[in-house]
């Protein structure tokens, strides 16, 4: 737990400019331990999202600490099984989905850790239509963090270069999650996400599903995922072109 509270620490102490972090987000993702950068992000992904839901700064340590350690189980799940390329067989996702339980299981033995982080860890893929697992619990019975923690996973790993399937854009997860994350996750996390995150990508250049490269210049904060960008001098707002999509932040 020392090692886990001076990353923590490190976490909280050098936040500094939320841009900064950000960035550090979209090029940590090149490196090939996926497992640990995941843990890192969605640490750093859920410090943003509670600092933004104006959680205080003891929810804010808890969260960091759940963020580090929220797939700790998986260290019981074969590697065969998570580094499979190829589709999962029925029983091997069945295996894959115990490491919220393998997680819990492990944090409940060390005294130094926060009852709320176990829950947090065990609740992680839980969903608000009771969807998730490992229980199938709804809504206000699943943990604050745990909702965080749900947010921050998805948008870090759909992101992420994973061994079974490629990186996506984030405006291609921005828009997946205004599209099919109503009922599933917590609107109030969500929004705090597409609202606060999508910004940070004003001024970047992108590469457009046809190929053009394009500057970022401004957001809609009613369809983030469709943002206003330039292209050659010339402004296209991609809500009214719907045959073009962000596929890469360059």
């Amino acid at each position: 737990m020392k090692k886990v509270n001076d990353i923590a620490d490190s976490v909280v102490i050098n936040a500094g400019e939320k841009k900064d972090i950000v960035k550090c987000l979209n090029q940590i993702k090149s490196t090939d331990d996926y497992l640990y950068t995941h843990s890192v992000n969605v640490s750093l992904l859920s410090m943003l999202l509670g600092k933004w839901i104006g959680l205080d700064s003891k929810d804010i340590e808890k969260l960091v600490q759940a963020g580090l350690l929220h797939d700790i189980g998986k260290v019981k799940v074969s590697p065969e099984i998570l580094n499979k390329p190829g589709k999962l067989t029925e029983e091997e996702y069945e295996e894959i989905k115990k490491h919220t339980v393998y997680g819990y299981r492990i944090l409940e033995k060390e005294k130094d850790i926060s009852k709320d982080i176990c829950t947090a860890v065990l609740m992680h893929h839980e969903r608000e239509d009771g969807s998730g697992y490992p229980v199938g619990i709804k809504g206000d019975k699943i943990h604050k963090y745990a909702k965080i923690l749900a947010v921050a996973d998805i948008y870090d790993a759909m992101t992420s270069n994973r061994v079974y399937k490629g990186r996506e854009s984030a405006f291609q997860v921005f828009r997946m999650m205004e599209q099919e994350a109503i009922g599933k996750l917590d609107i109030k996390v969500v929004n705090a996400l597409l609202n606060n995150l999508a910004s940070y990508y004003i001024g970047d250049f992108a590469r457009l599903n046809n190929g053009q490269v394009c500057e970022i210049v401004y957001i809609n904060p009613w369809h983030v995922s469709r943002p206003i960008v330039r292209v050659d001098g010339n402004y296209i707002d991609l809500l009214n072109k719907t045959e073009l999509i962000i596929e890469e932040i360059l």
